[in-house]
């Protein structure tokens, strides 16, 4: 196996193993136990298990990437990863939503219809970068502040 992935993307970022969450930091650990048993193994399983070795890598450094996404100085991998055949479904999904724009985010609210009422750290939880104040402006739409007391707002389209 030439160099693993996961462990170049840590030294490059300058994150501890003991700062991941507990169930990553237990894949990493299966992944060393594993990697371990290259030299004892024969030939022909040596192939299976490098391959097996490589898909934990990747899977490995897509949850690293997403735990720490907002963070990250070198995480320019999120489009190659999202293409990689080694990549579970569920991580893939998960790095397509993350290269959702603002205005997307909002675009797509607006087709289910739901323009009314909503909260500030909803549209935050669903990725929105955009700093949202009072009435703001979001390519097509604009943020409609509805509520004195509390951050809720109405998706309105403006006339573009």
């Amino acid at each position: 196996m030439k160099e693993v992935k996961f462990s170049v993307f840590l030294e490059e970022n300058q994150i501890r193993k003991t700062d991941l969450p507990k169930p990553l930091v237990e894949k990493i650990d299966i992944f060393w136990k594993l990697h371990k048993l290259l030299d004892a193994i024969q030939d022909s399983d040596r192939d299976d298990l490098l391959e097996q070795l490589e898909q934990l890598d990747y899977e490995i450094l897509g949850e690293i990437e997403e735990e720490y996404e907002d963070q990250l100085e070198n995480n320019d991998r999120l489009e190659e990863l999202k293409n990689s055949p080694l990549v579970r479904a569920s991580i893939k999904k998960t790095a397509k939503t993350k290269l959702r724009s603002d205005e997307g985010i909002l675009q797509e609210l607006v087709k289910m219809k739901r323009t009314k009422n909503i909260r500030r750290s909803k549209l935050v939880a669903m990725g929105m970068k955009t700093k949202i104040d009072g009435d703001t402006i979001v390519g097509k739409y604009l943020l409609k502040r509805t509520s004195f007391f509390y951050y809720r707002y109405d998706i309105i389209p403006r006339g573009k």
